[in-house]
């Protein structure tokens, strides 16, 4: 009985104490793993959006310049302002361009920098009310009189130059304002118009309220606001905004996605019960360990099979997509064959799962996944690596086409209809690529290069790819083909 009582202890303390502790540290590591990776993502979205607020900006400063070029290059306008026609002025430069652009701020300028006309939010009031947003818009206004601003209205009247135009970020009445000047010029020959007789159109636009909804609604971006503090609230992004000098004026804020804590919010109550049931069955693995080596074995396949995989799918999850990438990437030689990595995202699947439900959303999911990898080759690798997110690990093609080929092949093949839920569905897939040819070096930042390409794909409109072009790094992506 004491050589059974000592082989029960050996056998504990040999098999059931490394056990436990390799339960334990893979409990660790998985839940460190998964917050890492949540953080990773959020960090991702996060500078996507940051690229997109910063286009957003950009067309928003464009826009203002473009507005008065657009609608100044115009001999009634040179007559109407020369004669002092208010009628014709505030019908085409005041009215015309308020409904079509909705500028807070519109005046109109004689050659002396004398106010002619003023409105204001739509309604015109007296010319002189200029007066107490002059200081704001001199700088824009001494640009436009200077060496350079004279040559270029000359440049323009010999045909060589479009309308010259001024823009900048200021403050009017305490409030953020991008702001807007242009000579009234000839579009003919005939009323060609000098630099010391031209006359000038000037607009401001606030960066208030009804622009940030404006973008909220036309980019989907959450909690868009101006605000000239620069501290933000709880959970709230930042973005400067400076004036050609350089110095910030304003700051645009907004909530960002967080797709990273928002799949950690929804699956914490499953990886609760999942431990739960860990650890129930690590209990009743404890006192059956010796009559159960078999069954012992058997769970601890298991467990390393789900560790490997994706539970929903089948595919292979994260852990087992970053060996085989490593694993790619330490093969690759100068000369030798690439290795390309497809980042591809799921267009309106969102929306699926938020109209059907969850249930047809995982549906979805496993249908994607069937359609995907019935497309690939023996060497290829697909992964899932949480909600719609799939990746593609290419280690055995010969040139950029192969990756191309097959980027249009799943883009045609995910966008037939499914059937879910008695319901035809559509949607689409946007696709990164991106290829490591030469070196291990090379490989190291390809999931990264992917996941711009990928971005880049949803920036050109979605079911599309984009392929990242190592040569051109200046211009981040490129399409393939």
């Amino acid at each position: 009985m004491r050589t059974e009582r000592r082989s029960g202890w050996q056998f504990s303390f040999k098999v059931l104490i490394p056990v436990m502790v390799a339960v334990l540290v893979t409990a660790g590591t998985a839940t460190g793993f998964v917050l890492w990776s949540a953080s990773k993502s959020d960090d991702r979205a996060l500078q996507r959006q940051m690229r997109l607020v910063e286009h957003i900006l950009k067309q928003e400063w464009d826009y203002v310049a473009t507005a008065g070029q657009d609608a100044t290059a115009w001999d009634d306008a040179v007559t109407a302002v020369r004669d002092g026609d208010l009628e014709w002025i505030d019908e085409n430069l005041g009215q015309g361009i308020y409904n079509d652009h909705a500028h807070n701020r519109i005046y109109v300028l004689d050659h002396d920098l004398k106010p002619v006309y003023a409105m204001r939010d739509g309604g015109a009031v007296a010319a002189d009310t200029f007066e107490t947003d002059r200081a704001a818009f001199a700088g824009l206004l001494d640009r436009l009189r200077g060496v350079d601003g004279d040559a270029a209205i000359d440049s323009y009247n010999n045909g060589f130059a479009d309308v010259p135009s001024a823009t900048d970020l200021v403050m009017i009445g305490g409030q953020p304002a991008l702001i807007g000047a242009v000579p009234i010029l000839s579009w003919s020959d005939e009323l060609d118009v000098p630099p010391t007789e031209a006359r000038y159109h000037v607009v401001a636009r606030f960066l208030d309220g009804a622009v940030a909804e404006q973008l909220m609604g036309q980019y989907l971006i959450d909690g868009a606001r101006f605000d000239t503090n620069a501290t933000a609230a709880a959970n709230e992004a930042v973005y400067p905004l400076s004036n050609l000098a350089g110095t910030p004026i304003a700051w645009f804020k907004w909530q960002p996605d967080r797709p990273g804590s928002l799949l950690l919010t929804e699956t914490a109550p499953a990886m609760g019960a999942a431990l739960l049931v860990a650890g129930i069955v690590i209990a009743l693995l404890m006192r059956s360990l010796r009559r159960s080596s078999a069954q012992l074995e058997a769970e601890r396949a298991r467990a390393e099979h789900q560790a490997l995989h994706d539970p929903l799918t089948g595919l292979a999850n994260r852990a087992m997509f970053q060996q085989r990438l490593t694993q790619a990437l330490e093969r690759l030689s100068p000369g030798g064959d690439p290795v390309a990595l497809l980042a591809l995202d799921l267009d309106r699947f969102k929306h699926v799962n938020d109209t059907l439900g969850h249930e047809a959303g995982d549906e979805l999911l496993r249908q994607v996944s069937g359609r995907i990898n019935a497309l690939l080759g023996d060497t290829d690798t697909l992964a899932r690596l949480g909600g719609d997110e799939f990746v593609i690990l290419q280690g055995a093609i010969k040139t950029v086409s192969e990756s191309s080929r097959l980027s249009e092949t799943i883009i045609s093949r995910v966008s037939e209809p499914y059937k879910l839920a008695g319901t035809d569905v559509r949607i689409g897939v946007s696709i990164g690529v991106a290829l490591a040819r030469n070196s291990a070096n090379d490989g190291l930042d390809l999931p990264a290069r992917a996941d711009f390409a990928l971005y880049q794909a949803k920036e050109s409109g979605r079911n599309t790819f984009r392929l990242y072009d190592e040569l051109q790094p200046e211009e981040g992506a490129r399409e393939a083909g």
